[in-house]
This record gives structure tokens, sequence and C-alpha cells, in this order.
């Protein structure tokens, strides 16, 4: 039975461990702007078949990037402090596209945006030509967590000791 005791600490670390280092963490939020002075970036994201929803617009000017995203009507808007930037536009299923445009103080700037679908055709199980769909879409893509099997694997193992001394205890 001592054994037991001395087996379930180290598990039980290991666990605590596991998840605290390779927890889920909150996202970086858009860098936002709400200062007095600056302009606005504005326009609508078009595809053939119509506006286009949940485009992610960035505008960065070397020192921030500010983002956006179109709704229903594909229309987007952002404030930004006056200066040049280059304004992007990526959606999942298109081509990403970019932009320069000037915002001087209290104007607006309209940056609209004509998407191209990408077609993608796979052959002979290729992954190098969906990688780089992925890539250029900047779509993410999930990858293997060895914390998540390690943490996964050391519960187990522990409620297996568990249920073993509930059981020994009950004889």
């Amino acid at each position: 039975m001592r054994w037991e005791r001395v087996l379930l600490i180290p598990i039980i670390l290991v666990i605590v461990l596991s998840l605290t280092n390779h927890g889920v963490s909150a996202q970086a939020q858009p860098n936002q702007y709400y200062g007095e002075n600056g302009g606005e970036i504005s326009g609508y994201v078009l595809s053939v078949s119509g506006p286009v929803d949940w485009a992610a617009i960035y505008a960065n000017n070397g020192q921030n990037r500010y983002e956006a995203f179109s709704g229903m009507s594909g229309f987007y808007e952002m404030r930004v402090p006056a200066a040049e930037y280059n304004v992007t536009v990526v959606v999942q299923g298109y081509e990403a596209l970019a932009s320069n445009a000037t915002v001087l103080n209290g104007s607006t700037t309209n940056v609209n945006f004509n998407l191209n679908s990408v077609t993608v055709a796979v052959s002979g199980g290729s992954s190098t030509v969906i990688n780089f769909y992925l890539q250029q879409n900047q779509t993410p893509v999930p990858e293997f967590q060895p914390s998540l099997s390690l943490a996964l694997i050391s519960s187990m193992f522990a409620a297996l000791v568990v249920l073993r001394r509930s059981f020994r205890d009950r004889e």
C-alpha cells in the first residue's frame, strides 16, 4: 500500500507540470487605435460570387499592425493613426491580396479588394501541394502536442492506481 502513495505523488506532479507548461493560452487581441488623431481605412471585400464575410484585413505601418474583419456585406472599417500602410486581406480559400494606403488625420481611405478563389488539385496524395496551400492562405494547422499525450497517459495511470487501491480496500 505504501508504494502506491509514493507512486501517486510523482504522477500528480507530472500531470500538473505538463498541463501548466503547455495549457491553453489566450490569443493576443488585435491592436486597436483609439487616439484623437488619425483616420480610417474602409472598403469592401468581394469575390465573383459576391461579398466575402469574415475576411481578415490587416493594416501594417512597420511599427504596428491593426486588424478588422468584414461583415456580411463585405464591408470593413478600422481606425488607425495617420501613416503609410500596407493593407492585406486574408480569407481561407482565396488568394491573399495587398494594397498600399496613405491615411491622413481626419480622412477616410477606401481600399477595396476583389478576391480570386484558389483551386487546389491534389494528385497522388501530394502533401507538398496541401502544405503550400495552407501556408499561402495562412490557415493554422493543428500540431501534435506531446505534453497532452503525457498528461493523458499519466492521468489514466493515476486512475488505475486509485481504482486498484479502492478495490484492494474493499477486500
